[in-house]
């Protein structure tokens, strides 16, 4: 039986392109080329096997009941000459094979979505562009085009907006210790003015101001070990707490935060060293009201220790993770 799809007609260079909306249930009949190293008729294929994990993430995408997939996919019909098209109609006559260039785990997430009941055949269309005439070869050079080339944009400011106003459904394979250490950054720099990092941390995009001393993207990671250890779904307790423990790290060395940018405190040294490696255990074992007495000890290493300046202080660490919690415990011993 052949397949009807309405769709619009069009022209890149040579190639004849359809812009097309195919019902779930006639995705079933697109063909994926896979690999088969075996293949003895030099037809071997160019794509590797679906991920099954990935498949079922797309598929449980489909739980919501808003959710859509608005981005169209990318077949082939190899044969030239084969495709009817009349009246806004698509025609591709039985017997012709879809190739899949690029969507195979959308569809085959779509189709388990469909066989798992989460989408109904005629109350969802899938946009497809069908191209007529491209070699098998033409194909795979498409599908590496599309697969490398695509560069993959910096989500973070969208992020950060749709978690501000309360939107957290929307934003879909994020961790939610992520979307707690967005809640807690924005709520120390924006809204809790009592603590060090009030209006210091850059938004995405945002241009750097004198008053910046950290980026948020850091702040967040820096974030991680704090709330996978168990503070992900109070991230607004935790954010207080968190600038409790900051007030208490100034109060007892304040000249370090007198001039940020000259101290690596409010670095990315001090920002890992404290928040990813000492605050994780220091917020569970000790009170609110204790967190002054117990970081007494950091008047003994003083401001001088944490001079950008100073070879042999904080700076002598150096930097990525295994120098941030080698200067983790260094502070430890004096605690």
């Amino acid at each position: 039986m052949s397949l009807i799809l309405p769709a619009i007609k069009f022209k890149q260079r040579r190639i004849l392109m359809y812009v097309a909306a195919s019902p779930i249930n006639l995705l079933e009949h697109f063909v994926i080329d896979i690999w088969d190293p075996k293949n003895v008729i030099k037809r071997r294929g160019y794509q590797r096997r679906p991920d099954e994990t990935r498949i079922k993430k797309i598929a449980k995408f489909f739980e919501r009941k808003d959710a859509i997939m608005p981005v169209a996919g990318l077949v082939n019909v190899r044969e030239k000459g084969r495709l009817k098209y009349k009246n806004g109609k698509l025609i591709i006559p039985d017997g012709i094979q879809i190739w899949v260039v690029d969507m195979q785990h959308r569809l085959k997430g779509l189709i388990r979505a469909k066989d798992d009941g989460l989408i109904k055949n005629g109350d969802f269309y899938f946009p497809i562009v069908v191209t007529e005439g491209l070699s098998q070869i033409e194909e795979a050079a498409q599908f590496y085009v599309i697969n490398t080339k695509a560069k993959k944009m910096d989500v973070a400011l969208t992020r950060r907006l749709l978690i501000e106003n309360n939107l957290i459904k929307d934003i879909a394979d994020v961790k939610p210790w992520e979307i707690a250490a967005v809640q807690i950054t924005i709520d120390l720099n924006k809204y809790i003015r009592e603590n060090p990092w009030y209006g210091g941390i850059r938004q995405p995009n945002e241009e750097k101001q004198h008053p910046h001393i950290a980026t948020e993207k850091s702040f967040v990671t820096s974030l991680r070990q704090l709330l996978i250890s168990g503070g992900a779904k109070q991230p607004h307790k935790i954010a207080k707490r968190l600038s409790r423990f900051w007030l208490a790290i100034k109060e007892n060395i304040p000249k370090a935060f007198d001039d940020p940018n000259r101290y690596l405190l409010q670095k990315t040294p001090g920002m890992f060293a404290f928040n990813f490696f000492i605050a994780p255990t220091f917020l569970a074992k000790y009170k609110d009201k204790e967190f002054s007495k117990r970081l007494r000890g950091l008047q003994i290493l003083g401001a001088d220790f944490w001079k950008r300046s100073n070879k042999t202080g904080a700076r002598r660490f150096g930097t990525g993770m295994g120098g941030y919690s080698n200067l983790a415990e260094y502070i430890k011993e004096h605690l």
